[in-house]
């Protein structure tokens, strides 16, 4: 895992961010139930305190949490490639085995005498060079 930024800047942001989301959580909250709730609300209140009055607090949740969300990221990854392979690239794959198609000309002929690809000659002139992309 890389190193953690735990500059009095990145825990001061950190404690903002936090406390920004659980205002959020606490006005979904009100908004849904019609209930206010004190709890949320106060730990909110404790992380934007500790954000401007003392940031040097916020340094254990800031490492578990950015423990946590390497942690979630790490697995997040692989689910997501397994999905894009599962669902992508199967059914593109049989598909393409339905329609008998080798795209990579990766069948082997018993008749053919080299799998060498000839390339047509072309003639070679300086404004070819100049201009590559």
């Amino acid at each position: 895992m890389e190193k953690l930024n735990l500059s009095k800047q990145s825990l001061k942001k950190f404690g903002i961010t936090m406390a920004v989301c659980f205002l959020l959580i606490a006005l979904l909250i009100f908004l849904k139930q019609r209930n206010f709730s004190l709890p949320v609300f106060s730990i909110a209140l404790a992380f934007l305190l500790a954000a401007f009055i003392i940031p040097g607090a916020l340094k254990p949740v800031y490492i578990i949490w950015m423990r946590l969300a390497g942690i979630l990221g790490w697995i997040n990854t692989r689910i997501l490639l397994l999905a894009v392979f599962y669902l992508v690239f199967t059914p593109f794959s049989i598909v393409l085995r339905l329609m008998r198609k080798d795209l990579l000309d990766m069948k082997i002929s018993k008749d053919k005498l080299t799998y060498w690809i000839n390339k047509e000659k072309k003639e070679f002139s300086q404004s070819g060079y100049d201009r590559l992309f």
